[in-house]
């Protein structure tokens, strides 16, 4: 018994069923996740980088229950390409998506709930701490350990993809895009946080975008496998 996704990546004897519902995970937490970082840009753009102004703001808080949801649903979703990159021995792929999920557990799933529960409350009650917490060694640690490890993942997890000669390793390209991309946008377009300009926002979330269309797209390979019972 023998089958493989698109992409080549052996998912022989791994629950049809499981593959189905990580793909359908990976596919809609992406999408999720992407409209959080647009709706996200254009709030934070609107308030003119104001962190206690967009805070405060009435979609504030479901645009980022958006994100957790749809962030936590790519980090389930994660384990159907655990499963599968373990089974072949492709070690690049297993590494690379086991740091995106640690990665998205950080910046994805704990950056919303935060921005969700806590932002508000600051920016409500004590709105000086609000800048003043980002600029914290703890904060400054956390989120650069979820950088590097979206960064390093996303090219561990590129390598593989690039490598197989077929007609969807433009996923792999669009992996290694979205790991420059974060270098620029963190770094470079917008170093100092949020924008006061939707575009810059945007561009420089493209990162993370690139990196949920990638993982989406994984997703639906997932999704359609065709796997020996």
């Amino acid at each position: 018994m023998r089958a493989a996704s698109d992409d080549g990546v052996d998912v022989e004897q791994i629950s049809p069923l499981f593959l189905r519902l990580c793909g359908f995970a990976l596919m809609t937490g992406a999408v999720g996740f992407i409209a959080h970082l647009v709706a996200r840009s254009m709030l934070t753009a609107a308030a003119s980088g104001s962190s206690a102004t967009f805070a405060t703001h009435a979609l504030w808080v479901p645009v980022n229950a958006l994100g957790a949801s749809g962030a936590a649903l790519v980090v389930l979703g994660l384990s159907g390409l655990y499963a599968s990159f373990a089974y072949t021995h492709e070690r690049l792929g297993l590494f690379g998506s086991m740091l995106i999920g640690l990665a998205w557990m950080v910046l994805g799933v704990f950056l919303s709930l935060y921005s969700m529960i806590v932002l508000p409350w600051l920016a409500a009650t004590i709105p000086g701490l609000v800048d003043g917490l980002n600029s914290e060694p703890a904060t400054i640690v956390t989120f650069g350990v979820g950088v590097i490890a979206e960064l390093v993942g996303t090219i561990l997890l590129a390598i593989p993809l690039v490598r197989h000669r077929s007609k969807s390793n433009w996923i792999g390209y669009v992996l290694l895009a979205s790991a420059l991309m974060l270098v620029l946008g963190d770094f470079v377009i917008a170093p100092g946080g949020p924008a006061t300009n939707v575009a810059v926002n945007l561009v420089s979330n493209l990162g993370p975008m690139l990196l949920m269309l990638a993982v989406g797209a994984l997703g639906r390979q997932l999704w359609s496998a065709h796997v020996a019972v």
